[in-house]
């Protein structure tokens, strides 16, 4: 045990350059630059890492702890699902279905479908109409994000209906999404009882057990609900949106469509929460969505998600900050976490780090510089990476494990590789910081009942 501690001693020590200073003035030498440079370094992550120490305690009350629940509230709102979909002719129909069977009155449910730039042999328009919905259809080759997509369709409904007094909310799902039999009920419950301006569902999805790297993209979702949405919750605080199940009550939609980035949901959460306005989450309302089946999928969707965050953190970012420091509220801090790019940030935080530790190796040759140190650091920070997120992982298995679809030796094996999705993240960023990232289409296939899937969950929790 006394050699245990002794070895996390010397690791700290060798973290911050500690070590390399007490031997150089015990030698009575200049403390070498490896010592200060590890000495900067060390301190601005660990700065850092108070900032946002608020995290581990999120994680305590997502894993132990319970979102809000609504009591009923009479089903006499009106709602419209917004549903852009681009060449979605495989998978339209099994949303609107599965909007068409929840039981909430029908009559009190209109479907928008936004044919976005569709091939022309693509189905999606005909299928969408033969079900009963709204169909607009846009060609627009140089505007393709869902974005502009949404504003186009609203600016043409509004044509003919009063986008805020016709409807209590409108509801944002992708295409390729399917909502459970309660979900529009329990929507209108929070969104009666709580008071939310906006607010997101429960997401699950539907493809997990496909292939490793939709198990692992799945596990992202639940990871998210148990280190953050779960605790936002219980604390009533603003919340992270992502860009399906977004439910806007109808004045923020009164003038149409406001958010075409890449990514809209960075873009909605930051702009609407520095405007003062109240971002929830409804854990009761389930959804379940389609996870990238293909590498170049999940790496094109990585770059595209990370393209945005910068773009998106550079428009709102500052904003956010100063709209802090005018009128604090915990909300606008932890929102000003969420939308940091820290992928980004620890990569090139990490390489500039590399870059000048090797420069003072060739420069000062070994009286300036330690390998040891050089391997500690770096270890250190890629080895905390993965260790948080295996952490993470099993706790969020273990948590939400009656809402998994995947076996339980598929799930073990993967809980160890997710982290490994996360450090691939870093590289991505790196990437995706300098390039030029557009919008692509992502194929969808998976047909599924939800019914099937809520008959498995609770199967599960009859267990």
């Amino acid at each position: 045990m006394d050699q245990f501690w002794e070895g996390i001693k010397n690791w700290i020590l060798g973290l911050f350059g500690a070590d390399l200073m007490a031997r150089a003035i015990q030698e009575g030498n200049p403390i070498p630059v490896q010592a200060w440079l590890n000495l900067f370094y060390s301190s601005i992550t660990f700065i850092f890492g108070l900032f946002v120490a608020y995290k581990f305690f999120y994680l305590i009350l997502g894993v132990f702890g319970k979102s809000r629940r609504y009591p009923e509230a009479p089903a006499t709102n009106r709602y419209c699902f917004l549903l852009p979909a681009r060449n979605e002719e495989l998978v339209i129909a099994n949303l609107i279905d599965s909007i068409r069977a929840m039981d909430y009155p029908q009559e009190l449910i209109d479907i928008i479908v936004v044919a976005d730039n569709c091939d022309e042999d693509d189905k999606t328009a005909q299928i969408a109409r033969e079900k009963g919905a709204f169909v607009v259809e846009r060609q627009d080759p140089e505007h393709r994000t869902k974005g502009f997509g949404l504003q186009y369709a609203l600016k043409e409904y509004a044509k003919t209906h009063d986008l805020e007094k016709d409807y209590f909310a409108y509801i944002v799902m992708d295409a390729d999404n399917v909502v459970s039999t309660s979900f529009l009920r329990k929507y209108n419950n929070c969104m009666v009882h709580s008071g939310f301006d906006e607010a997101v569902a429960y997401r699950n999805a539907k493809n997990l057990p496909e292939n490793w790297i939709s198990a692992m993209c799945g596990m992202n979702v639940y990871v998210n609900v148990v280190t953050g949405q779960r605790a936002r919750s219980m604390l009533n605080t603003n919340q992270q949106v992502y860009g399906t199940s977004c439910c806007f009550r109808s004045y923020l939609l009164k003038d149409g469509w406001n958010w075409t980035g890449l990514t809209e949901d960075l873009d909605i959460q930051t702009d609407l929460a520095g405007r003062g306005y109240h971002l929830g989450y409804c854990e009761e309302a389930v959804f379940y969505e389609e996870e990238p089946t293909k590498v170049g999928i999940f790496i094109r969707q990585q770059m595209r998600w990370t393209k945005g965050n910068i773009m998106s953190f550079n428009r709102y970012g500052w904003p956010l900050m100063k709209s802090f420091f005018k009128k604090p509220a915990w909300g606008k801090y932890d929102m000003y976490w969420q939308i940091f790019p820290f992928s980004l940030y620890s990569f090139y935080f990490t390489l500039t780090y590399q870059v000048a530790s090797l420069v003072l190796f060739f420069v000062l040759g070994d009286h300036g510089y330690s390998w040891q140190s050089f391997f500690i650091w770096i270890g250190t920070m890629l080895g905390g990476i993965y260790v948080t997120n295996l952490l993470n992982d099993l706790l969020t298995v273990i948590r939400e494990w009656k809402r998994f679809h995947l076996s339980l030796p598929k799930t073990i094996i993967y809980i160890f590789l997710f982290p490994i999705y996360q450090l691939i993240n870093l590289p991505i960023s790196a990437v995706a910081a300098f390039m030029k990232v557009t919008w692509k289409h992502i194929d969808h296939h998976t047909v599924v009942d939800p019914k099937d899937l809520e008959a498995e969950e609770a199967q599960k929790q009859n267990k």
